[in-house]
């Protein structure tokens, strides 16, 4: 009888991170339908104080964004971080950390620091969990530095990319646009570094 790893037993890389941005795609799209019914916007849907939108809205905060442009700019870095992470990684390890991240960086954190005066409000969107997925890969690869000497052209370059994506996420930290939660763009950021150095098997597959 063949048997496999637990690794091989995987959906090929790539599927469940697809998988991730038609949910969220779809999402949208349903806040859309919801919003249209009411006379809102998805901005004014999402961002409603009301029982029990406001709780509702609470609840699936990571997963919803207030405009299409809000979900562009959490696609542009979930789709290549996460792939990056579904190869290295079981797909169960991935969407729990997906889960774990959009919870902290949306609700417990916020939350948490909403009462204690620092943060004038909460936030929606998978920008935390974009966040997160960028300081984790950004981390464990840069973990690998010590084999340096044995890096190929191609996991130099990709190494070089996920380097870039953590300076630019810390660029938008400290430079936030208007709206941004500067609150759940760190604890992403920090979450996900502290995943990339607690990994205990680090791998960076084969670029």
């Amino acid at each position: 009888m063949l048997r496999t790893s637990r690794r091989d037993a995987d959906p090929p890389p790539g599927r469940v991170t697809l998988a991730l941005t038609f949910g969220l795609v779809v999402v949208f799209r349903l806040e859309q339908n919801v919003a249209h019914v009411f006379g809102l916007s998805p901005r004014e849907l999402v961002t409603l104080d009301t029982f029990p939108v406001g709780g509702i809205a609470q609840v699936f905060a990571p997963y919803l964004h207030a405009s299409g442009a809000h979900l562009v700019g959490t696609l542009v870095w979930v789709i290549p971080f996460g792939y990056l992470l579904e190869r290295r990684r079981h797909w169960a390890d991935y969407l729990g950390f997906v889960v774990v991240a959009g919870f902290l960086t949306t609700t417990l954190v916020p939350v948490v620091l909403v009462v204690l005066g620092v943060a004038p409000g909460l936030g929606v969107g998978g920008s935390g969990i974009a966040h997160a997925l960028v300081g984790r890969e950004a981390t464990a690869r840069l973990r690998t530095l010590p084999r340096w000497r044995s890096f190929a052209r191609r996991r130099w370059a990709v190494l070089l990319f996920v380097v870039a994506g953590l300076l630019l996420t810390l660029v938008g930290i400290l430079t936030p646009a208007d709206g941004a939660s500067v609150a759940g763009h760190a604890t992403g950021l920090l979450v996900g570094i502290a995943a990339g150095i607690g990994e205990r098997h680090v791998s960076i597959g084969t670029e």
